[in-house]
């Protein structure tokens, strides 16, 4: 016949859960146990059951591994968020490691979902788990961590106060470039063999040539002036007044990834391997930055952040004095786009699909579902063409991959973006656009 060895014992004044514990020679651990408490507190009057007794000997024997440990009762606020989660007088262990610098104070834990936390019994394998949000906050500070450095970098340099058009649309060949209301662009008629530099108003009137046969691409506009890639010369760089006069070679590299900034013009040297390199917009003070390979070049406050041809496509950054040269990681990423404080490229190892990451190369994230073949970022959406057959279609994606929304099946490519408009090429190189809800589509000539 078994015999019940617990006995009853009624809470005073002056017990703890600690003090009952020294007094029948048994653990605070069996206490909870048997009696099924979810905190360590308890009330004068309560009845508890008491396990059997066991030696002083044994219980010191299996307390030695805990020394040295002050227990004691304390009643002082425990502020969780701002809130006094304490109810009462409740225990607190003062324990220091061998090895530690500083104890480890212990408090109830009955609050921790205030902070994101749980604490569960897992009855199968007899173990308390706790959880906790820690990884989605750390990842959260994470990005607001480079959404901050990204808001600073603007801050940086307030002689780069203008661009002479957007990444996305130099990434897309820039075929068209924007100053108040008037558009220029490369006009190619019929079977011409090159383009003319023409501007016309953003309502489609006033159709003017500036310069026939330039065939341009690469087009900036900033202060009066429209900067180029002259086809027709070999992809050396040209400026002309937006009145068609002062038509001026700047230098006689072959370029492309044309980026004006301020007084200074950003571009890949074709002429030299396709480095880094930086002149004056009046065509002086030529330097080069980098020995890289380099494309999809983009300009964030001091920093020039591009594609790395000569590693593999790997995303770089360095600063416009051609210091500190960074890697951001070791990914290959293809047409690299910053946006906020997000990178948005097309991921050749998973069939040229997009991602994003964040500034310094970390959080990669996958958004399409479908592989593709060039995309721009503009205004909270991603503007995308898809390689499946038959090709070209253009979509438009939220910048977390939602809300795909299917804009136009005309073979697209080049694909430029300003206020409300999609401009875009097809085959025969006529310039076409289409609102980016993908209504009014019309021809520019």
């Amino acid at each position: 016949m078994n015999r019940n060895l617990n006995l009853s014992y009624v809470v005073q004044p002056v017990d703890n859960l600690y003090s009952i514990a020294l007094k029948f020679n048994t653990s605070v651990e069996s206490i909870v146990f048997l009696n099924h408490l979810v905190s360590p507190i308890i009330y004068i009057g309560q009845t508890l059951l008491i396990p059997e007794l066991a030696s002083k000997k044994s219980i010191e024997a299996r307390q030695l591994q805990y020394k040295p440990v002050t227990a004691y009762t304390a009643d002082r606020p425990i502020l969780v968020n701002g809130v006094d989660i304490n109810t009462g007088l409740y225990p607190v262990l003062n324990f220091q490691p061998t090895g530690a610098t500083y104890p480890f104070i212990y408090v109830p834990i009955a609050e921790f979902s205030r902070v994101g936390a749980k604490v569960i019994w897992d009855e199968t394998n007899q173990v308390i788990r706790v959880t906790s949000d820690y990884d989605e906050l750390k990842n959260r500070v994470n990005v607001l961590t480079q959404e901050n450095q990204y808001l600073l970098s603007l801050t940086e340099d307030l002689s780069m106060e203008g661009l002479g058009n957007t990444a996305g649309n130099i990434l897309n060949s820039g075929i068209v470039g924007k100053e108040n209301e008037w558009l220029y662009y490369n006009k190619r008629q019929g079977t011409a063999l090159y383009g003319t530099l023409s501007k016309i108003k953003t309502d489609l009137t006033m159709d003017t040539p500036l310069m026939a046969n330039d065939d341009p691409t690469y087009i900036n506009v900033l202060n009066g002036w429209v900067y180029y890639r002259n086809g027709r010369d070999n992809g050396k760089i040209y400026k002309i007044k937006i009145d068609s006069t002062e038509r001026t070679k700047l230098t006689d590299d072959s370029s492309t990834d044309i980026m004006v900034a301020g007084n200074w013009i950003y571009y890949a040297n074709q002429s030299d391997g396709a480095k880094l390199y930086k002149l004056n917009v009046d065509g002086t003070g030529r330097i080069k930055l980098n020995e890289d390979q380099s494309s999809a070049i983009n300009l964030i406050g001091n920093w020039i952040y591009y594609q790395n041809v000569s590693d593999g496509q790997k995303p770089y950054k360095v600063k416009i004095d051609g210091t500190e040269k960074t890697k951001l990681n070791d990914t290959s990423a293809y047409n690299i786009q910053i946006n906020g404080y997000w990178i948005y490229f097309r991921n050749p190892a998973d069939e040229n699909r997009i991602y994003k990451m964040t500034l310094d190369g970390s959080n990669k994230i996958k958004l399409s579902d479908v592989p593709t073949s060039t995309f721009n970022v503009s205004k909270g959406w991603i503007y995308y063409t898809t390689v499946d057959v038959p090709g070209g279609d253009l979509y438009k994606m939220k910048l977390d991959g939602t809300g795909k929304t299917f804009l136009n099946e005309h073979f697209v490519t080049n694909i430029n973006i300003f206020d409300d408009w999609i401009y875009y090429t097809r085959t025969e190189k006529m310039v076409y656009r289409i609102k980016t809800d993908g209504t009014q589509k019309q021809t520019l000539y």
